[in-house]
């Protein structure tokens, strides 16, 4: 069964690196080869370390969709309340 998962979202994917930040904020720099081959900037990620029992671990990397989606609309809903309060133009400094 499952050893610990943990979630990832995807920052950025630029030549092959992915950077991903982990639950603690911090940024993680992987091969884009392992991960799903449709993940995309944005992506919420479920990673699930699989001990073998003999000393060694899988990784078991799969889109969380759901995960995603909620994300994407909190941001939504952040980037509208700000909306309204923004009167536009340049900034004074």
């Amino acid at each position: 069964m499952s050893g610990d998962t943990r979630r990832w979202v995807v920052d950025s994917m630029e030549e092959g690196i992915a950077a991903v930040s982990d639950e603690a904020g911090r940024i993680l720099h992987v091969p884009g080869w392992i991960l799903p081959s449709a993940t995309r900037e944005g992506d919420v990620l479920a990673v699930e370390r699989t001990p073998d029992g003999e000393g060694a671990c899988g990784l078991r990397i799969t889109l969380d969709h759901a995960a995603t989606d909620e994300a994407l609309r909190l941001s939504r809903e952040q980037v509208q309340r700000r909306l309204p309060h923004d009167p536009g133009g340049n900034i004074v400094l």
